[in-house]
């Protein structure tokens, strides 16, 4: 699964929320944005955008202690009121720099932003970043993306397609080709070097054999 600008910020600007309510009980006292996956501590009941706890955490002089009423934590899933106003609210899309206008419920938030045609994508071949509704009609005319020719395998840019001709197509199947026939007659001498050695060993066991009979019968 692509993943979207949520799971990459640390948290959500309230300055996306158009109808943005209670901020007392629906902002993060860690990052001050906007709850996003929120928990709470079980003891005082202040609730944590979840990346943040973690990294809290993680980072903390004693990670044991809640960063709101400094008793040990114990989480718990954020209170029900507090996840019911925060699926009243509304967000602009991240990517509204970029064209996008759209204005999306909080639980949709994020399956828009994975989807969004307006998300950037970088081409392979510039690393140009393009908005996703553009991005195929750039990317199969971007003179810097690599194409692979399907009869030699040859890769090139784009730009110089016209410079793989017919003739230096041919010439790199033929090539190509020999040194095949050349791996071909490395094995075919490897098995004939090792037909050779079998038979030289059976000529000398026989060789053997039959100087054992000559002993025996004199």
């Amino acid at each position: 699964m692509a993943t979207s600008f949520i799971r990459d910020s640390p948290y959500l600007s309230k300055d996306r929320i158009t109808n943005l309510a209670h901020p007392e009980l629906t902002v993060c006292s860690l990052c001050n944005g906007l709850l996003w996956l929120p928990v709470a501590c079980n003891e005082c009941e202040a609730s944590f955008c979840t990346s943040c706890i973690k990294t809290w955490r993680i980072e903390a002089e004693d990670p044991r202690l809640c960063p709101k009423c400094s008793t040990e934590y114990s989480q718990r899933p954020c209170p029900g009121a507090i996840t019911h106003i925060l699926s009243t609210f509304d967000v602009i899309c991240h990517y509204k720099p970029h064209g996008c206008s759209a204005i999306v419920p909080y639980k949709s938030l994020e399956t828009h932003e994975e989807t969004c045609n307006y998300r950037q994508k970088t081409c392979p071949g510039c690393e140009e970043k393009i908005i996703r509704m553009h991005f195929n009609a750039h990317y199969y005319t971007c003179p810097s993306v690599l194409l692979t020719c399907p009869e030699c395998n040859s890769i090139y840019q784009r730009q110089n397609a016209d410079q793989h001709t017919d003739y230096k197509c041919l010439r790199v199947q033929l090539n190509q080709l020999q040194d095949q026939m050349m791996r071909i007659e490395d094995i075919q001498n490897g098995k004939l070097n090792l037909l050779e050695s079998q038979i030289r060993h059976l000529i000398e066991t026989i060789e053997q054999i039959v100087n054992r009979q000559k002993i025996s019968i004199n």
